[in-house]
């Protein structure tokens, strides 16, 4: 199986890794030897947190990695500023993830979903979280720092040049390309770059043969298999976070980081003119940035054009569809409404800074979702 560096730590990751949020349910015996599974199999990255499935993950990973060589897994967990912002806070959870795991260091401890405010006005400040996280290391209970974030590419790129990370943990994929700037400022740096949601949180799972066509044609296999293709021909990225809910996953991972074959600069170009070209006409639709919320009928505006243009731009149709029946039921969509609650109400229309006609498109976006 391929492996990357990690930035300049010396370590290398496998180009698909484990990522261990969605391990629901009270029963940890089968988690743990699916856990065991992924790494016999050969991967050897764990991402988790200490609240990951009501702070059962940490739990099925460790009992799953028991007994497994320690030096051939490199096992990451993390905390946010905001619910642990001191050094004892800190500390506390980190001897708490340290029990629930089972092992006496972490290779890594990351901030999770950190911000640039949440950096500088919590994180740094005396007797803060950082102090903590630094004092553990010193104790040699965690070997190298990141952080994950969902932040501006410029306030991810500020956080780099803090020089007091060794990895960054982002959203990245063919559809969400945004933080190509700070993956290239990480790349500079010597910085490792993780990738959390390379399908697009599983909306890339289900078959496109747009992108499958745009990525390989008859090469490749999966519209998975696409999507890995084009995170993974990012030189800057160390590696992509998959969660791998069973042994079909495992199995076709496996495949997918042994025979990886990367863009070439050609294919590159013309899969990136492809792309722009794609991002042109879904901006056009709706850029996502939010302005015209909250709906006063609660409609998830974003989400909705975000899942049609999946459908209708990406071929992504039976995904989208998926993904909008789970408005107002399940996360990450059960705060949303899903267009046809909207009233017509006209609240939105002057709030768009692209002047579209929201209730008209929401109309449409319906049409091509339910």
């Amino acid at each position: 199986m391929q492996k990357r560096p990690c930035g300049e730590t010396g370590l290398d990751f496998t180009a698909i890794s484990f990522g261990g949020m969605r391990m629901h349910g009270d029963d940890t015996a089968p988690w743990a030897r699916h856990v065991r599974a992924v790494a016999e199999a050969g991967f050897n990255y764990f991402e988790t947190s200490n609240r990951y499935c009501s702070s059962t993950s940490e739990i099925k990973i460790g009992e799953g990695l028991k007994g497994f060589p320690r030096d051939k897994v490199y096992v990451s967990t993390k905390c946010g500023c905001k619910a642990y912002p001191t050094a004892d806070a800190v500390r506390a959870t980190i001897d708490e993830s340290l029990k629930r795991l089972q092992m006496d260091y972490l290779d890594f401890y990351q901030f999770w979903g950190l911000r640039w405010v949440d950096f500088n006005e919590i994180a740094v400040k005396k007797g803060g979280p950082l102090e903590g996280v630094r004092k553990a290391m010193d104790e040699g209970l965690i070997r190298h720092l990141g952080f994950t974030c969902h932040d501006t590419p410029e306030n991810m790129i500020n956080l780099l040049r803090t020089c007091e990370f060794e990895s960054m943990t982002i959203i990245y994929n063919i559809i969400e390309r945004e933080n190509e700037p700070a993956i290239a400022e990480a790349c500079k740096l010597g910085i490792g770059v993780v990738v959390m949601g390379p399908l697009h949180g599983g909306l890339l799972g289900f078959e496109s043969d747009v992108l499958k066509g745009l990525l390989g044609g008859d090469d490749i296999k999966t519209t998975a298999e696409a999507s890995f293709r084009f995170v993974l021909s990012n030189p800057a990225v160390t590696c992509a976070i998959s969660g791998m809910m069973g042994p079909k996953e495992i199995a076709d991972n496996v495949r997918i980081a042994s025979n990886l074959k990367p863009l070439s600069p050609p294919e590159r170009q013309e899969v990136d003119k492809v792309l722009r070209k794609f991002k042109s006409v879904s901006d056009k639709l709706c850029t996502g940035c939010g302005y015209c919320m909250p709906c006063p009928q609660g409609v998830g505006i974003p989400a909705v054009f975000k899942l049609a243009n999946a459908s209708r731009i990406y071929g992504i149709v039976e995904g989208s569809k998926r993904d909008y029946a789970m408005f107002g039921d399940e996360w990450p969509y059960d705060e949303y409404k899903d267009a046809s609650h909207c009233t017509e109400c006209g609240a939105c229309l002057p709030k768009c800074p692209q002047g579209i006609d929201i209730p008209a498109e929401l109309k449409k976006a319906h049409g091509i979702l339910q």
